[in-house]
């Protein structure tokens, strides 16, 4: 008898599936990944595992942040990240851009609001806070 896994989808799933399929129908190479691999040797152990989409050639990782999440907590790993030259984009749910923008003023990070509509996910114009 065989065993199978579930595991619940949420609309940060959906937001980085989304993401990914963005790219992937622009002929860009990428990857959904989880920010724990993004964080190895980083302190975040009270970060959930959270998707985020590596697009290779452009040199882009937009990770997806948690719902009600200090995007300040993982400025060093962006930090770090940016230094290896990548772009780093965080994707934050539209009722969530005003503090985004206060937490990571005056950072190299990006961040671009989503929200659904209609059923499917929905993304705004990348902003620099």
């Amino acid at each position: 008898m065989a065993l199978a896994l579930t595991r619940e989808i949420t609309d940060i799933d959906e937001v980085a599936e989304a993401c990914l399929a963005a790219y992937l129908s622009a002929g860009e190479v990428a990857d959904q990944i989880t920010w724990n691999r993004l964080f190895l040797g980083e302190s975040v152990d009270q970060a959930p595992p959270t998707p985020a989409v590596v697009a290779r050639s452009t040199r882009v990782i937009e990770c997806v942040l948690p719902h009600h999440a200090d995007p300040a907590d993982y400025l060093p790993g962006f930090r770090r990240m940016a230094s290896e030259d990548w772009a780093i984009r965080l994707l934050v749910h539209s009722a969530e851009m005003g503090r985004a923008h206060a937490r990571l003023r005056g950072s190299d990070i990006t961040i671009q609001p989503w929200w659904h509509d209609g059923g499917s996910v929905q993304f705004g114009r990348p902003e620099i806070p």
